[in-house]
């Protein structure tokens, strides 16, 4: 099991909000949460990982908050 803890930029939170208002399911917000999290803590803002393919899945818990 790995913890991760990221703070997203504002832009990840519009994302989610505009998916989920225009009707997007758990599978697409899951594909932005991966897409967000994957360039932050695995492609570390594009310095490395390039072309690295990230799935946010087996996911036990996720806590969100808006600060």
């Amino acid at each position: 099991m790995r913890w991760i803890t990221q703070d997203r930029p504002p832009e990840v939170a519009r994302e989610l909000f505009a998916a989920q208002d225009a009707g997007a399911g758990e599978e697409q917000q899951t594909v932005i949460l991966a897409r967000a999290l994957g360039h932050a803590y695995f492609r570390d803002w594009g310095r490395r990982g390039h072309g690295l393919h990230i799935t946010f899945d087996d996911v036990e818990f996720a806590d969100f908050s808006i600060l």
